[in-house]
């Protein structure tokens, strides 16, 4: 039973890859608190640990094409523990909506909307997201190339603009941390950004790849944001130098320092836009993982309805999480990634022994999709 019946191409997959992974800029900065300046290490290890778990998802979207996630799970699990993974999945998905629609409204109020109403903030966001959600995967990921390219854009302006402030002793000395901290550090990163990605399984039925293909989209994708959260990271680090730490958002206090006249001072200004533009993408698809998954649970094929149910929810849901913006950092450095673990790593993997146990997909079923592709 197929729920959203829109289609997209493989590009338009591979670019809302790379604009999802883009928008968690801001939340790499969380790694500085753990190992300061060198906070490009765990990003630097936590992009090639990533690989394989990306190898994995882009596995059990060509085992089973044409589903989701849950249809996924309940084929391999069986209806009743497949139901009841799909309902863990599916407070996943809401609650990721939920703590990146507090990071849009907590970033807006600090830097561009100070006075505005937090709720006006949210309710906004969730109101375009939920238009974008009702009109199926096609329009929630339509713009991803153009602001994947915007955004490579102004980190490759940004950079040069500030080549001439950069101190690359700011990266010395190296290994200077217990190896505990790059350890968390590297961990961090692996599951808030990377294993994140494991949303786009519920994308899957609107996309359909060859294994060839798929293994060229879900890499190029993942390597486009990371090459932009790892230039991001070292053009802050080669500026601050160990105050990274000290700040809770160091791009913004580094494109302060562009200074070139009336013309080209305010820089800040195209960082804050294209971080609300990001955190935006990444709360729409979301908002759509979570709108087909409870869609799923519940049997339903029609979903236009439920996404404003599910935007309330997550509204509501977004304001009750964390009391200040210091709170959701300490949860960031120590509950989440053992929470998400589950979720984007064992529970996959998982699923993938499972199926090549029970030899799933049936041998019919695999040569019709083969066909197919």
């Amino acid at each position: 039973m197929k729920i959203d019946h829109s289609q997209i191409s493989g590009s338009r997959f591979m670019f809302a890859i790379a604009f999802y992974l883009q928008s968690s800029a801001l939340l790499t900065a969380f790694v500085a608190g753990i190992t300061k300046h060198e906070a490009w290490l765990p990003l630097l290890f936590g992009i090639v640990l990533a690989m394989p778990l990306i190898y994995l998802y882009r596995t059990l979207m060509v085992m089973f094409p044409q589903k989701d996630l849950l249809q996924i799970l309940e084929e391999v699990f069986g209806p009743i523990l497949g139901k009841l993974l799909g309902i863990a999945y599916a407070w996943f998905f809401i609650t990721l909506a939920a703590l990146n629609l507090q990071d849009l409204c907590d970033f807006a109020k600090i830097t561009v909307m100070t006075e505005t109403p937090r709720l006006v903030l949210a309710l906004l966001c969730v109101l375009v997201a939920v238009y974008a959600v009702r009109h199926g995967l096609k329009v929630v990921t339509q713009y991803g190339t153009l602001f994947t390219f915007v955004e490579f854009a102004i980190v490759l302006v940004t950079i040069i603009l500030l080549s001439n402030q950069m101190d690359f002793q700011n990266f010395l000395p190296l290994f200077a941390q217990p190896v505990k901290n790059y350890l968390h550090g590297t961990h961090l990163i692996l599951t808030v950004p990377f294993g994140e990605l494991v949303v786009f399984l519920m994308c899957a039925p609107c996309v359909r790849l060859s294994s060839k293909d798929a293994t060229k989209y879900w890499f190029g994708g993942a390597a486009m944001g990371m090459v932009v959260l790892l230039s991001v990271q070292l053009r802050d680090i080669s500026i601050l130098g160990d105050t990274i730490s000290m700040f809770t958002l160091p791009g913004l206090v580094v494109l302060r320092l562009v200074n070139l006249g009336q013309t080209l001072s305010r820089m800040e200004i195209l960082f804050a836009a294209a971080l609300m533009m990001l955190l935006y993408f990444k709360i729409s698809v979301l908002c759509y993982a979570s709108t087909i998954t409870v869609a799923r649970l519940l049997g339903v094929t029609s979903y236009k309805r439920l996404a404003l149910v599910m935007s309330i929810l997550i509204l509501t849901y977004s304001s009750t999480l964390y009391r200040s913006s210091v709170e959701h950092t300490a949860s960031a450095w120590e509950t989440t990634p053992v929470i998400w673990t589950p979720f984007e790593i064992l529970i996959p993997l998982l699923t993938l022994i499972v199926a090549k146990i029970r030899k799933l997909p049936k041998k019919a079923e695999a040569s019709a999709c083969g066909q197919e592709a």
